[in-house]
């Protein structure tokens, strides 16, 4: 069986200890300094047990007479918008310069000052520009595809119409076309002659 302990200090009984009492309503062992510094016996429901601390009480009316001091707030100023604008300074006047009879804020003259206004008033419709003809650039033709041509099918033109000579492409074309073949050979050697001693296209560059 386990030891009984002191219900107060929870220190066992022994000969080192202060004397041991027991309650005389439960019986239950103490302390004797425990029991009294309990005022009481310790158990919860002893008739010998210390009486419970009375509860603090408040009612509304001690609530309502607790009065908390209000800080009162300075009034917040609004400007005005006259107070918000901002003056106009007029400039310091210049040396030799003497203002119009009728100035505005900053001593033009009624007429300079209304300008502006007059402008913004009438807008003229914008000039369109002058149409400018595109201008293509012009390359340089190959003189190998030019003989080129002229050898395999200078009989119809082809090597005159690369370089630009459409009216002798059209010649040597009709004169073997309308001849059915029998003059291709006078068209072929009049080709063979061009792209000997022709160095220029119809524009006048050389070929490159």
């Amino acid at each position: 069986m386990a030891e009984p302990v002191c219900p107060y200090c929870r220190m066992p009984f022994d000969e080192a200890s202060p004397p041991k009492i027991f309650c005389t309503a439960c019986g239950m062992p103490h302390h004797e300094d425990c029991y009294q510094e309990n005022g009481g016996c310790t158990v919860f429901g002893c008739k010998c047990a210390p009486a419970d601390d009375p509860k603090l009480q408040v009612s509304q009316s001690d609530l309502s007479a607790i009065s908390v001091p209000v800080q009162p707030q300075a009034p917040v100023q609004y400007a005005s918008m006259a107070q918000q604008t901002t003056p106009v300074v007029q400039p310091a006047p210049v040396q030799g310069y003497q203002p119009s009879r009728y100035s505005g804020p900053l001593g033009l003259s009624q007429a300079a000052a209304t300008a502006p206004a007059q402008a913004a008033a009438f807008t003229p419709y914008p000039s369109q520009p002058a149409y400018a003809a595109p201008v293509y650039a012009s390359t340089h033709k190959s003189r190998t595809s030019y003989i080129v041509l002229g050898i395999f099918l200078g009989a119809l033109g082809i090597h005159n119409f690369y370089a630009g000579y459409t009216g002798r492409a059209v010649g040597q074309l009709c004169l073997t076309v309308l001849t059915l073949g029998y003059l291709g050979i006078v068209s072929w050697v009049w080709a063979i002659i061009e792209v000997c001693t022709v160095e220029k296209d119809s524009t006048g560059l050389r070929f490159s």
